[in-house]
């Protein structure tokens, strides 16, 4: 198939390269770059609105600070002229307090000429005026006049002026509520020798004036400079009141803007904004709003306000203008990557074809090696032998190796028909080693059906072709039987010669000893005496009297026995003669001995059951051979062989056998009257 070709491949990975790299590239170059755009646009416009908000800051504080100033040469000027007027009371009272002195004082004080307005009084605790220039204000309570706070004027004044010797405060001056209230500004002491309040008034109206002046003016400065404020093509600055009056309008929007109904919010932009701004510094908001052609278009405000001047300052931007750099970018960034993408797919292209021609030329000698006749002497290497000289990448070593390959492949090849026939010839010697050795143990049962004193079977299972394990039994004389069974060290053809040995050495030591502990001896010195591969044997030789059921037998390292008694459990004969057989010289061995009653028992076996291993290597074990015995009293020998074998086999499962294994199984039934 074509999808199959690695030209195609190729192609298909540059193909898919290039997606996976410019699918993400694109989407979060509009992703990221909107965003960021858009963030660039917010922090432009609040910087703008910061900026703009600092500008008005700094006016207002010039206003307010010219105005200060003005408040203060007031002040001091009142305060100079009250100094005055104290002084010239002092002066008048210096000739004694009587009633014409003080009324002389009140006419003095009253008759003081006025400078810029000034005005100078004389009220008494209880508020009571008692000097004034206008002759008609006095004897009126100037508790009458509220001062800034809503305080009456003499409450205000004579607790602070007595406490701390002076006060000042702005005060509106009307004694009814028909005439026009005049604000003006007062500086108050205390007379203590009379408990007057002496003070001096002046107009301020001039002072607000002179501030409205000054917020024009402000205000002309703050339209000059939002006209030279950019955001976008089409964003503007805007300043309004909060009677919804524009004072700076924003550029190319209609006269009644701030009045434009909100549908979706059911309100006019005024409302909408005057809640923007109380909603906190720096939050903003999207609508959308018709343009001065009447086209709708989402709009980006932020607004604030200054309390102190009743002012709100607002700064908008369009945000389809600030989306549409982002869109030039992700524009020229996918014609950028179609581009790379068309010349990458070429390169691709031609890359594929030069490296698959070789390929090819490989895939197909490789594809004719099966019909190769690799015996013969002649190579066919020669088709693709220019390939290495050619090709110094990938393609080069791949055709070197294919050439060791084919060599190799040749070499091995006859190596492997030379050692077909070796290995088949020597399975076939193995086979008949194997035969050999089976026909050296006895393998008819029941062996001697004349004797009805004991029933016998035995089995042996080579791990390998042939094994190191061993039985046999024979009689001795016509009442004294003898049986064995063995573990050679090792396995295959070295224990399997071994074990010949030891059956011939044990039918020789029997021939010439009747006590199986002194037979182990003469096998032992025997083995030991040549045995340069420190060989050895497990060997049990037990020697059962027919006639009484006596049993004499000897243990040489070997695994211990099971007696099976019909009315008791299943023991381990435990004892043990002395050590491994064939291991060292002269190694003393003792005669063990036992009673074997009608009905017992004895089971022989070597540890190929007990360490016989699962494919998880756990072993067969001592306990459980025993338990499976106890299941097995009164089962025949040639049965208790079957019923083990086959519980062994369950325990292994799929797992390789890893011991030969043997087992002998003596039932003695008593002697026959």
């Amino acid at each position: 198939m074509v999808i199959n070709s690695l030209k195609t491949k190729i192609c298909i990975l540059v193909v898919l390269t290039l997606t996976l790299v410019a699918v993400p590239v694109l989407y979060f170059t509009h992703k990221d770059g909107v965003r960021a755009m858009s963030e660039a646009e917010q922090r432009s416009i609040h910087n703008i609105l910061e900026l703009t908000e600092m500008n008005i800051r700094s006016g207002y504080r010039n206003l307010l600070y010219s105005r200060v100033d003005a408040v203060m040469a007031h002040r001091r000027t009142l305060e100079g002229m009250v100094l005055v007027a104290r002084m010239g009371l002092d002066e008048i009272f210096s000739s004694g307090d009587n009633a014409v002195t003080r009324q002389r004082a009140l006419n003095w004080v009253s008759q003081l000429a006025s400078v810029n307005g000034t005005e100078f009084l004389v009220f008494d605790a209880r508020g009571h005026m008692m000097a004034h220039p206008d002759s008609g204000i006095r004897g009126k309570n100037v508790n009458l006049i509220k001062d800034i706070k809503g305080i009456p004027l003499g409450e205000a004044i004579h607790g602070e002026a007595k406490r701390l010797g002076q006060a000042s405060t702005t005060f509106f001056w009307a004694f009814d509520e028909q005439s026009e209230p005049l604000k003006k500004y007062g500086w108050f002491v205390h007379y203590p020798a009379m408990d007057w309040i002496l003070g001096a008034t002046a107009d301020i109206g001039a002072l607000e004036l002179e501030g409205k002046r000054k917020q024009t003016e402000l205000l002309n400065n703050l339209e000059a400079n939002f006209r030279n404020i950019h955001i976008g093509q089409s964003g503007s600055v805007f300043l309004f009141d909060r009677q919804g009056d524009l004072l700076i309008p924003p550029a190319r929007e209609n006269p009644d803007f701030l009045h434009t109904a909100l549908q979706e919010r059911d309100a006019t932009l005024f409302q909408t904004l005057k809640d923007l701004a109380s909603s906190g510094r720096g939050a903003s908001l999207t609508l959308v709003l018709p343009d001065e052609n009447q086209s709708p278009g989402k709009r980006e405000i932020l607004c604030t306000y200054f309390p102190a001047l009743g002012w709100y300052l607002a700064v908008m931007a369009h945000t389809d203008e600030t989306h549409a750099p982002a869109k030039a970018l992700v524009t020229r960034l996918t014609l950028i990557i179609a581009s790379l993408f068309c010349i990458s797919l070429f390169v691709g292209l031609w890359l594929s074809i030069r490296m698959t021609r070789p390929l090819n030329t490989l895939a197909s000698f490789a594809k004719a090696l099966p019909d190769t006749d690799f015996t013969s002497s002649e190579t066919a290497c020669a088709v693709i032998a220019h390939l290495p000289d050619c090709h110094k990448d990938e393609v080069g070593r791949l055709a070197r190796a294919i050439i060791f390959m084919e060599s190799s492949l040749r070499e091995n090849i006859r190596s492997l028909v030379a050692t077909t026939a070796i290995n088949e010839r020597m399975e076939g010697e193995l086979g008949v080693a194997r035969e050999i050795q089976l026909g050296l143990l006895p393998k008819t049962f029941p062996p001697f059906p004349n004797h009805r004193e004991f029933d016998l079977h035995a089995s042996l299972e080579p791990a390998r072709e042939v094994g190191g394990d061993l039985y046999d039994f024979f009689f001795m004389d016509d009442s004294h039987f003898c049986f064995a069974v063995g573990d050679v060290s090792g396995k295959g053809v070295p224990a399997s010669l071994f074990m010949a040995i030891t059956r011939t050495l044990l039918r020789a030591a029997a021939a010439r000893e009747k006590d199986p502990a002194r037979m182990l001896a003469s096998m032992n010195n025997d083995l030991a005496s040549s045995n340069p591969n420190s060989m050895f044997v497990t060997l049990f030789i037990g020697i059962l009297n027919l006639e009484t059921g006596h049993l004499l037998y000897a243990n040489g390292g070997h695994n211990p026995p099971v007696l099976m008694t019909p009315d008791d459990k299943a023991i381990f004969l435990t004892g043990r003669s002395g050590p491994l057989v064939g291991a060292m010289e002269d190694m003393p061995y003792h005669v063990l001995e036992t009673a074997l009653h009608p009905g017992d028992t004895l089971f022989l076996y070597t540890d190929g059951i007990t360490e016989a291993m699962d494919t998880e290597q756990r072993l067969y074990t001592d306990p459980r051979l025993l338990n499976l015995l106890d299941r097995l009293q009164g089962f025949s020998p040639e049965a208790i062989l079957k019923e083990i074998d086959a519980d062994v086999a369950l325990h292994v499962g799929e797992a390789e056998p890893s011991d030969d294994i043997t087992m002998l199984c003596l039932r003695y039934t008593g002697p026959v009257s």
